[in-house]
Protein backbone atom coordinates (compact mmCIF):
# COMPACT_ATOMS: atom_id res chain seq x y z
CA UNK A 1 0.00 0.00 0.00
CA UNK A 2 1.14 3.52 -0.58
CA UNK A 3 2.61 5.41 2.32
CA UNK A 4 -0.25 7.03 4.27
CA UNK A 5 -0.27 10.81 3.97
CA UNK A 6 1.08 12.75 6.92
CA UNK A 7 -1.12 14.74 9.23
CA UNK A 8 -2.41 17.88 7.62
CA UNK A 9 0.12 20.66 8.08
CA UNK A 10 -0.74 23.59 10.29
CA UNK A 11 -3.56 21.96 12.23
CA UNK A 12 -1.54 20.89 15.28
CA UNK A 13 -3.25 18.47 17.65
CA UNK A 14 -6.72 17.71 16.35
CA UNK A 15 -8.67 17.52 19.60
CA UNK A 16 -11.97 17.22 17.73
CA UNK A 17 -10.91 13.71 16.68
CA UNK A 18 -11.19 12.73 20.34
CA UNK A 19 -14.59 14.43 20.33
CA UNK A 20 -15.63 12.29 17.36
CA UNK A 21 -14.58 9.17 19.24
CA UNK A 22 -16.63 10.41 22.17
CA UNK A 23 -19.70 10.69 19.94
CA UNK A 24 -19.07 7.20 18.57
CA UNK A 25 -18.80 5.57 22.01
CA UNK A 26 -22.00 7.28 23.17
CA UNK A 27 -23.83 5.82 20.15
CA UNK A 28 -22.34 2.37 20.84
CA UNK A 29 -23.40 2.39 24.50
CA UNK A 30 -26.84 3.70 23.52
CA UNK A 31 -27.19 0.86 21.02
CA UNK A 32 -26.26 -1.74 23.62
CA UNK A 33 -28.58 -0.14 26.16
CA UNK A 34 -31.44 -0.58 23.70
CA UNK A 35 -30.25 -4.11 22.93
CA UNK A 36 -30.72 -5.03 26.60
CA UNK A 37 -33.81 -3.01 27.49
CA UNK A 38 -36.12 -3.49 24.48
CA UNK A 39 -36.41 -7.31 24.59
CA UNK A 40 -36.77 -7.26 28.38
CA UNK A 41 -39.68 -4.79 28.26
CA UNK A 42 -37.76 -1.96 29.89
CA UNK A 43 -37.70 0.27 26.79
CA UNK A 44 -40.10 1.17 24.00
CA UNK A 45 -39.83 -1.08 20.91
CA UNK A 46 -39.16 1.87 18.59
CA UNK A 47 -35.66 2.10 20.06
CA UNK A 48 -34.72 -0.84 17.84
CA UNK A 49 -35.63 1.18 14.75
CA UNK A 50 -33.81 4.28 16.01
CA UNK A 51 -30.64 2.35 16.75
CA UNK A 52 -30.88 0.75 13.31
CA UNK A 53 -30.79 4.23 11.75
CA UNK A 54 -27.42 4.93 13.36
CA UNK A 55 -25.96 1.58 12.29
CA UNK A 56 -24.30 3.35 9.34
CA UNK A 57 -22.68 5.86 11.69
CA UNK A 58 -21.64 4.10 14.91
CA UNK A 59 -18.92 1.69 13.87
CA UNK A 60 -17.99 3.41 10.57
CA UNK A 61 -17.20 6.57 12.58
CA UNK A 62 -15.28 4.58 15.18
CA UNK A 63 -13.15 2.77 12.60
CA UNK A 64 -12.57 5.75 10.31
CA UNK A 65 -11.27 7.78 13.26
CA UNK A 66 -9.14 4.80 14.31
CA UNK A 67 -7.66 4.82 10.82
CA UNK A 68 -6.90 8.53 11.05
CA UNK A 69 -5.07 7.93 14.31
CA UNK A 70 -3.09 5.00 12.86
CA UNK A 71 -1.28 6.99 10.17
CA UNK A 72 2.07 6.84 11.96
CA UNK A 73 1.56 3.41 13.50
CA UNK A 74 1.78 1.40 10.27
CA UNK A 75 5.13 3.02 9.46
CA UNK A 76 6.72 1.79 12.69
CA UNK A 77 8.75 -1.38 12.98
CA UNK A 78 6.86 -4.53 13.97
CA UNK A 79 8.27 -4.46 17.54
CA UNK A 80 7.30 -0.79 17.90
CA UNK A 81 3.82 -1.43 16.52
CA UNK A 82 3.36 -4.28 18.98
CA UNK A 83 4.63 -2.26 21.92
CA UNK A 84 2.67 0.93 21.21
CA UNK A 85 -0.60 -0.29 19.71
CA UNK A 86 -1.14 -4.04 19.38
CA UNK A 87 -0.12 -5.29 22.83
CA UNK A 88 -2.82 -3.40 24.69
CA UNK A 89 -5.52 -4.49 22.21
CA UNK A 90 -4.55 -8.15 22.47
CA UNK A 91 -4.10 -8.06 26.25
CA UNK A 92 -7.37 -6.28 26.99
CA UNK A 93 -9.23 -8.54 24.55
CA UNK A 94 -7.93 -11.67 26.31
CA UNK A 95 -8.47 -10.37 29.84
CA UNK A 96 -12.02 -9.19 29.24
CA UNK A 97 -12.94 -12.30 27.27
CA UNK A 98 -12.10 -14.34 30.37
CA UNK A 99 -13.76 -11.81 32.68
CA UNK A 100 -17.00 -11.73 30.71
CA UNK A 101 -17.16 -15.49 30.48
CA UNK A 102 -16.57 -15.85 34.23
CA UNK A 103 -19.20 -13.21 34.98
CA UNK A 104 -21.88 -14.97 32.97
CA UNK A 105 -21.08 -18.29 34.61
CA UNK A 106 -22.29 -16.69 37.86
CA UNK A 107 -24.85 -14.12 36.72
CA UNK A 108 -27.47 -15.32 34.21
CA UNK A 109 -27.65 -13.38 30.97
CA UNK A 110 -30.71 -11.10 30.88
CA UNK A 111 -30.91 -11.66 27.12
CA UNK A 112 -29.53 -14.48 25.02
CA UNK A 113 -26.08 -13.31 23.90
CA UNK A 114 -24.52 -16.77 24.17
CA UNK A 115 -21.68 -15.34 26.27
CA UNK A 116 -21.76 -18.24 28.71
CA UNK A 117 -21.05 -20.87 26.04
CA UNK A 118 -17.87 -22.87 26.67
CA UNK A 119 -17.50 -23.61 22.97
CA UNK A 120 -17.65 -19.94 22.00
CA UNK A 121 -15.23 -19.13 24.81
CA UNK A 122 -12.67 -21.64 23.50
CA UNK A 123 -13.01 -20.31 19.94
CA UNK A 124 -12.99 -16.65 20.97
CA UNK A 125 -9.28 -16.16 20.22
CA UNK A 126 -9.93 -16.83 16.54
CA UNK A 127 -13.70 -16.31 16.32
CA UNK A 128 -15.00 -13.73 18.80
CA UNK A 129 -18.75 -13.88 19.33
CA UNK A 130 -19.40 -10.89 21.57
CA UNK A 131 -18.86 -7.14 21.65
CA UNK A 132 -15.12 -7.52 22.22
CA UNK A 133 -14.81 -8.28 18.50
CA UNK A 134 -14.02 -4.58 18.03
CA UNK A 135 -10.60 -5.04 19.66
CA UNK A 136 -9.96 -8.16 17.60
CA UNK A 137 -10.86 -6.30 14.41
CA UNK A 138 -8.82 -3.22 15.26
CA UNK A 139 -5.72 -5.34 15.82
CA UNK A 140 -6.19 -6.97 12.41
CA UNK A 141 -6.81 -3.56 10.83
CA UNK A 142 -3.41 -2.43 12.08
CA UNK A 143 -1.61 -5.61 11.05
CA UNK A 144 -2.96 -5.80 7.48
CA UNK A 145 -1.85 -2.31 6.28
CA UNK A 146 1.50 -2.81 7.99
CA UNK A 147 2.03 -6.16 6.25
CA UNK A 148 1.03 -4.76 2.85
CA UNK A 149 2.72 -1.39 3.30
CA UNK A 150 4.28 -0.28 0.01
CA UNK A 151 3.02 -3.37 -1.83
CA UNK A 152 -0.55 -2.50 -2.76
CA UNK A 153 -1.84 0.80 -4.12
CA UNK A 154 -4.15 2.51 -1.65
CA UNK A 155 -6.91 2.97 -4.25
CA UNK A 156 -6.83 -0.73 -5.04
CA UNK A 157 -7.01 -1.57 -1.34
CA UNK A 158 -9.95 0.76 -0.75
CA UNK A 159 -11.71 -0.51 -3.88
CA UNK A 160 -11.42 -4.17 -2.93
CA UNK A 161 -12.53 -3.60 0.65
CA UNK A 162 -15.40 -1.38 -0.54
CA UNK A 163 -16.73 -4.17 -2.77
CA UNK A 164 -16.41 -6.69 0.07
CA UNK A 165 -18.19 -4.30 2.43
CA UNK A 166 -21.03 -3.73 -0.05
CA UNK A 167 -21.50 -7.48 -0.38
CA UNK A 168 -21.85 -7.79 3.39
CA UNK A 169 -24.27 -4.86 3.55
CA UNK A 170 -26.25 -6.62 0.83
CA UNK A 171 -27.04 -9.47 3.19
CA UNK A 172 -24.16 -11.94 2.94
CA UNK A 173 -23.09 -13.11 6.39
CA UNK A 174 -20.60 -15.40 8.11
CA UNK A 175 -23.05 -15.77 11.00
CA UNK A 176 -20.40 -14.27 13.24
CA UNK A 177 -20.39 -10.70 14.50
CA UNK A 178 -16.60 -10.41 14.29
CA UNK A 179 -16.13 -11.69 10.75
CA UNK A 180 -19.12 -9.72 9.48
CA UNK A 181 -17.84 -6.55 11.13
CA UNK A 182 -14.29 -6.98 9.87
CA UNK A 183 -15.37 -7.25 6.25
CA UNK A 184 -18.03 -4.55 6.59
CA UNK A 185 -15.92 -1.88 8.28
CA UNK A 186 -12.33 -2.37 7.07
CA UNK A 187 -12.95 0.05 4.20
CA UNK A 188 -13.77 2.85 6.65
CA UNK A 189 -10.53 2.25 8.55
CA UNK A 190 -8.53 2.40 5.31
CA UNK A 191 -10.27 5.59 4.22
CA UNK A 192 -9.29 7.20 7.53
CA UNK A 193 -5.76 5.87 7.23
CA UNK A 194 -5.05 6.87 3.63
CA UNK A 195 -7.07 10.06 3.32
CA UNK A 196 -6.54 11.69 6.71
CA UNK A 197 -5.28 14.96 5.21
CA UNK A 198 -8.28 15.25 2.87
CA UNK A 199 -10.68 14.44 5.69
CA UNK A 200 -9.13 17.06 7.95
CA UNK A 201 -9.39 19.71 5.23
CA UNK A 202 -13.01 18.77 4.58
CA UNK A 203 -13.97 18.98 8.25
CA UNK A 204 -12.17 22.26 8.88
CA UNK A 205 -14.14 23.95 6.09
CA UNK A 206 -17.59 22.95 7.40
CA UNK A 207 -19.48 25.05 9.90
CA UNK A 208 -22.87 24.48 11.50
CA UNK A 209 -24.90 25.02 8.31
CA UNK A 210 -22.90 22.44 6.38
CA UNK A 211 -23.07 20.07 9.36
CA UNK A 212 -26.86 20.40 9.42
CA UNK A 213 -26.97 19.77 5.66
CA UNK A 214 -25.04 16.53 6.13
CA UNK A 215 -27.54 15.44 8.78
CA UNK A 216 -30.45 16.19 6.46
CA UNK A 217 -28.78 14.29 3.63
CA UNK A 218 -28.13 11.33 5.93
CA UNK A 219 -31.76 11.30 7.10
CA UNK A 220 -33.05 11.53 3.52
CA UNK A 221 -30.90 8.63 2.36
CA UNK A 222 -31.97 6.52 5.33
CA UNK A 223 -35.63 7.05 4.36
CA UNK A 224 -34.89 6.17 0.72
CA UNK A 225 -32.90 3.08 1.67
CA UNK A 226 -35.77 1.89 3.83
CA UNK A 227 -38.02 1.74 0.76
CA UNK A 228 -35.58 -0.16 -1.49
CA UNK A 229 -34.30 -3.70 -1.92
CA UNK A 230 -31.06 -5.38 -1.01
CA UNK A 231 -29.18 -4.32 -4.17
CA UNK A 232 -29.68 -0.62 -3.54
CA UNK A 233 -28.88 -1.14 0.13
CA UNK A 234 -25.57 -2.75 -0.82
CA UNK A 235 -24.60 -0.07 -3.34
CA UNK A 236 -25.55 2.89 -1.15
CA UNK A 237 -24.29 1.63 2.22
CA UNK A 238 -20.77 3.04 1.99
CA UNK A 239 -21.71 6.44 0.46
CA UNK A 240 -24.46 6.91 3.06
CA UNK A 241 -22.09 5.71 5.78
CA UNK A 242 -19.53 8.30 4.68
CA UNK A 243 -22.18 11.03 4.82
CA UNK A 244 -23.04 9.91 8.35
CA UNK A 245 -19.37 9.83 9.31
CA UNK A 246 -18.87 13.27 7.77
CA UNK A 247 -21.72 14.55 9.90
CA UNK A 248 -20.19 13.02 13.02
CA UNK A 249 -16.77 14.50 12.33
CA UNK A 250 -18.12 17.96 11.52
CA UNK A 251 -20.37 17.84 14.58
CA UNK A 252 -17.36 17.02 16.77
CA UNK A 253 -15.35 19.82 15.17
CA UNK A 254 -18.08 22.42 15.72
CA UNK A 255 -18.85 21.21 19.24
CA UNK A 256 -15.19 21.89 19.92
CA UNK A 257 -16.14 25.53 20.21
CA UNK A 258 -18.77 24.84 22.90
CA UNK A 259 -18.71 23.77 26.57
CA UNK A 260 -19.36 20.19 25.40
CA UNK A 261 -15.91 19.93 23.87
CA UNK A 262 -13.97 18.96 26.99
CA UNK A 263 -16.36 16.22 28.18
CA UNK A 264 -16.48 14.71 24.69
CA UNK A 265 -12.71 14.85 24.25
CA UNK A 266 -12.18 13.39 27.73
CA UNK A 267 -14.53 10.55 26.85
CA UNK A 268 -12.94 10.07 23.44
CA UNK A 269 -9.53 9.58 25.04
CA UNK A 270 -10.94 6.76 27.19
CA UNK A 271 -13.11 4.83 24.76
CA UNK A 272 -11.26 1.56 25.44
CA UNK A 273 -12.15 1.68 29.13
CA UNK A 274 -15.79 2.44 28.40
CA UNK A 275 -16.04 -0.08 25.58
CA UNK A 276 -14.95 -3.10 27.59
CA UNK A 277 -16.69 -2.15 30.84
CA UNK A 278 -20.12 -0.87 29.88
CA UNK A 279 -21.64 -4.16 28.71
CA UNK A 280 -21.36 -5.77 32.15
CA UNK A 281 -22.81 -2.64 33.73
CA UNK A 282 -25.77 -2.60 31.33
CA UNK A 283 -26.28 -6.32 31.84
CA UNK A 284 -26.27 -5.92 35.63
CA UNK A 285 -28.68 -2.98 35.57
CA UNK A 286 -31.01 -4.90 33.24
CA UNK A 287 -30.98 -7.96 35.50
CA UNK A 288 -31.84 -5.81 38.52
CA UNK A 289 -34.66 -3.88 36.81
CA UNK A 290 -36.16 -6.71 34.74
CA UNK A 291 -38.44 -8.12 37.47
CA UNK A 292 -40.00 -4.68 37.88
CA UNK A 293 -40.43 -3.90 34.16
CA UNK A 294 -44.23 -3.59 34.49
CA UNK A 295 -44.14 -1.37 37.56
CA UNK A 296 -45.77 2.02 36.81
CA UNK A 297 -42.62 3.97 37.65
CA UNK A 298 -40.44 1.98 35.24
CA UNK A 299 -43.14 1.71 32.58
CA UNK A 300 -43.24 5.49 32.40
CA UNK A 301 -39.51 5.56 31.72
CA UNK A 302 -39.61 3.19 28.73
CA UNK A 303 -39.27 5.96 26.11
CA UNK A 304 -36.04 7.19 27.71
CA UNK A 305 -34.67 4.11 29.47
CA UNK A 306 -31.75 3.54 27.01
CA UNK A 307 -30.71 7.16 27.47
CA UNK A 308 -30.86 6.87 31.25
CA UNK A 309 -28.83 3.65 31.27
CA UNK A 310 -26.28 5.18 28.91
CA UNK A 311 -26.00 8.21 31.18
CA UNK A 312 -25.23 5.87 34.08
CA UNK A 313 -23.03 3.30 32.32
CA UNK A 314 -20.57 5.76 30.75
CA UNK A 315 -19.55 7.74 33.86
CA UNK A 316 -19.59 4.56 35.97
CA UNK A 317 -17.25 2.88 33.45
CA UNK A 318 -14.92 5.86 33.70
CA UNK A 319 -15.01 5.77 37.50
CA UNK A 320 -14.23 2.05 37.57
CA UNK A 321 -11.32 2.53 35.18
CA UNK A 322 -10.00 5.50 37.18
CA UNK A 323 -10.20 3.46 40.38
CA UNK A 324 -8.49 0.49 38.75
CA UNK A 325 -5.65 2.74 37.60
CA UNK A 326 -4.77 3.35 41.26
CA UNK A 327 -4.36 -0.36 42.05
CA UNK A 328 -1.45 -2.13 40.28
CA UNK A 329 -3.27 -5.44 39.86
CA UNK A 330 -6.54 -3.90 38.69
CA UNK A 331 -4.65 -1.64 36.32
CA UNK A 332 -4.05 -4.75 34.24
CA UNK A 333 -7.73 -4.71 33.28
CA UNK A 334 -6.95 -1.85 30.91
CA UNK A 335 -3.17 -1.89 30.41
CA UNK A 336 -0.79 -4.53 29.12
CA UNK A 337 2.01 -5.43 31.55
CA UNK A 338 5.55 -4.59 30.51
CA UNK A 339 6.51 -8.25 30.06
CA UNK A 340 3.66 -8.70 27.60
CA UNK A 341 4.24 -5.55 25.57
CA UNK A 342 8.03 -5.98 25.85
CA UNK A 343 8.27 -2.33 26.85
CA UNK A 344 10.81 -3.15 29.56
CA UNK A 345 12.98 -5.17 27.16
CA UNK A 346 12.96 -2.41 24.54
CA UNK A 347 13.75 0.22 27.18
CA UNK A 348 16.72 -1.80 28.39
CA UNK A 349 18.03 -2.16 24.84
CA UNK A 350 17.62 1.57 24.29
Amino acid sequence: MQTPPPAAPGYGRLTWIDGARGIAIVLVVLFHAGMFTVPTGLASPWWDSLNLVFALMRMPLFFLVAGMLAVGAVERSWPALWRTRLAVLVWVFLVWTVLRFAYYQVIPEPIDLNQSSWWDFVLSVVRPSNGLWFLFALALFLIAPKALHGRVNRWVAVGITAVASAVMYGGVTFDNVAYDGIVRYFVFFLIGLYFREDIVRFVHRRRWLATAALLVAFAAFIVLRGATGWLVDAVTAIPVGLIAVGFGLCLARNLGRTPLSRPLEHLGQRTLQVYVTHILLLSTMTSILMPFADAPALAGLRPVMPILMTAIAIPLSLLIAAGAARVPVLRLLYEAPAWFSRARVDAARG
